[in-house]
């Protein structure tokens, strides 16, 4: 539950304006932030004791960079950190709504309509955290939040970094031992199924506000987590049975995350879209509107404090705390590029900004200041990318280069042959030569005796075309292959002849076309007035720089994104 900052407690950590106090964990404090352009933030501060632990930085370190990886619609993704700062802190995407033990607590449990809805989500949320190489180890009600438009996981990977022996020791126990795995109580390695365990508890603990294994001192708990069966007595209909198969003792025998969330996801009811409501006939929307209208409430009013009273309240607090610029109320021009043949959808800050068809950019008006940014087509959700938005904007890159790939933001895009494709092909083309030409003599020379001078020939041939093919094929692999890259300065590239590698900077360059047509089509540059010329074949005043079929870009999502790249690295050179 937010409340009021406190005596001493710092109003600024980087960038972000502190407001409230969101609670307190074994890493530290927890502060609800803005960031400058107006996102709320939750900004997690390590404790002293812990930021003097060596040990305990790189760790963290190291976890802050895994996380930073997590995307997915059910996660609060971690959007910025400075695990060099004293102390180190992370801030990750706040969501308005109170935790899953906060209304279970205050409205009683949920009915299975809804914990099917909420399992769902968790399920595809942990499917996100899993994919980033992470496994969440302490997932409990507490790091479930319900939003307006589902719930979020949040806190992964803080339980390993608070383990002191992680680096050496993988088998500490860790987590909330109502919520813990049997792997996880005897101390050895935990897996992805380690989280299915725990997702079990926390459904049933909302499907009747108890957990599966009791209360109690902790040694107790997890005695029966790991010898006596789980308490599923206030489990019901189809949703109770998904859960129960979570819950068994051997992690193999667990059902498996993306079945479970699949099998929810049917099992759950769906609103009309015209309503605009996520969780099915429950009244979470009412408890989760109050949470949040309290919440408003609260930052309203600590914003009208004076600046004054923010200072003296913050005397205590140490100095690095107040580094960062001033919250700014200007906007600019983010601008987003989208080089891959599938529209994608952009997140900022852990909310979605807008889409961006394929092929294309799009300019978004965004607050000045550092964002995190996100791309992702369907569930695939490509790295976060840190961007500083100035006056004057900024512009990220996204490229889909291979299908079913996530998108990830580029700086450079490089097209190039692929030598073995390309020795394999000349080879089988002699040797398919050979054969029709040992077979065309064959059939045109007269059988007689003497044999005809050239009757020996066609034999020759079709037992002389694997090594034909094999040396031709062994040159064209030692050939140096064209290669064609992109970058915001220019254009650079190599042709099929082997020769030097050539440059030219987008400055010098009147304009750059793909012309020609089906298979045969051509990258030209026509250079600027009083610039040189590089090497090449000239074509209508302008010089051909690259055959696309030489770097494989004829066809399909190849062609699409070498289209996509002329038509954006020149015009951000502007």
């Amino acid at each position: 539950m937010a409340e009021p900052l406190r005596e001493g407690d710092p109003t600024r950590f980087g960038q972000y304006e502190l407001h409230a106090r969101l609670g307190a964990g074994g890493m530290g404090q927890v502060y609800l932030g803005r960031s400058p352009g107006g996102r709320l933030v939750a900004v997690k501060v390590v404790r002293p004791e812990l930021s003097g632990d060596a040990a305990f930085r790189r760790r963290f370190a190291d976890e802050v960079m895994a996380a930073r990886k997590v995307g997915g619609f059910y996660t609060a993704p971690v959007i910025d950190a400075d695990t060099g700062a004293d102390p180190p802190w992370l801030a990750t995407a706040y969501i308005p709504g109170p935790s899953l033990h906060q209304a279970i607590t205050e409205r009683g449990p949920l009915n299975p309509d809804s914990v099917a809805a909420l399992g769902a989500g968790l399920a595809e949320g942990l499917v996100a955290v899993h994919a980033s190489g992470i496994v969440h180890r302490d997932l409990k009600p507490a790091n479930v939040v319900l939003g307006e438009d589902g719930p979020r996981v949040i806190d992964f990977g803080i339980a390993r970094v608070l383990d002191n022996t992680s680096f050496t020791k993988p088998s500490t126990v860790l987590g909330t031992a109502a919520f813990t795995s049997p792997e996880q109580a005897r101390a050895q390695p935990v897996g992805p199924a380690s989280d299915v365990f725990s997702l079990g508890c926390v459904l049933v603990f909302a499907m009747t506000g108890h957990s599966p294994f009791g209360e109690g001192p902790a040694h107790a708990v997890l005695f029966r987590v790991v010898h006596e069966k789980p308490d599923l007595s206030g489990l019901r209909g189809p949703v109770g049975g998904m859960v129960a198969e979570c819950l068994a003792k051997d992690p193999g025998a667990r059902i498996h995350l993306d079945k479970l969330r699949d099998v929810l996801a049917i099992l759950a009811p769906r609103a009309p879209a015209s309503t605009g409501e996520w969780w099915p006939g429950d009244d979470l929307t009412e408890v989760i509107a109050q949470h949040t209208t309290r919440l408003y409430t609260l930052i309203d009013t600590d914003r009208t404090r004076s600046p004054g009273e923010k200072e003296r309240e913050s005397a205590g607090s140490r100095g690095g705390r107040d580094s960062g610029r001033a919250a700014r109320t200007d906007q600019a021009d983010l601008v987003i590029g989208n080089l891959g043949p599938d529209e994608l959808e952009i997140v900022m800050d852990g909310a979605v900004l807008g889409t961006v068809p394929e092929g294309t950019s799009q300019a978004f008006k965004i607050g000045a200041g550092a964002h995190a940014v996100q791309a992702r087509v369907g569930t695939l959700s490509g790295t976060q990318r840190q961007v500083t938005v100035g006056p004057r904007g900024a512009a990220v890159t996204f490229d889909t280069t291979k299908r079913r790939s996530p998108p990830e933001p580029v700086e450079t895009v490089t097209f190039t042959a692929s030598k073995i494709s390309d020795g394999l092909g000349i080879g089988a083309s002699a040797v398919l030569v050979c054969v029709i030409l040992g077979l065309v003599i064959a059939a045109l020379v007269p059988t007689q005796y003497p044999p005809h001078p050239v009757a020996g020939l066609p034999q020759f041939l079709l037992l002389g075309s694997p090594l034909l093919g094999l040396a031709l094929g062994a040159v064209e692999y030692l050939r140096p292959a064209p290669w064609l890259t992109f970058d915001r300065n220019g254009l650079s590239w190599r042709d099929r002849a082997g020769g030097e590698a050539q440059r030219v900077a987008w400055a010098d360059v009147d304009r750059v076309r793909l012309v020609g047509s089906a298979g045969d089509t051509s990258v030209v540059v026509w250079p600027g007035k009083g610039r040189s010329r590089p090497r090449g074949e000239p074509f209508q005043g302008g010089v051909i720089v690259c055959k696309a079929k030489d770097v494989h870009a004829v066809l399909n999502r190849k062609a699409h994104r070498l289209r996509a790249c002329l038509e954006w690295f020149p015009e951000q050179a502007k």
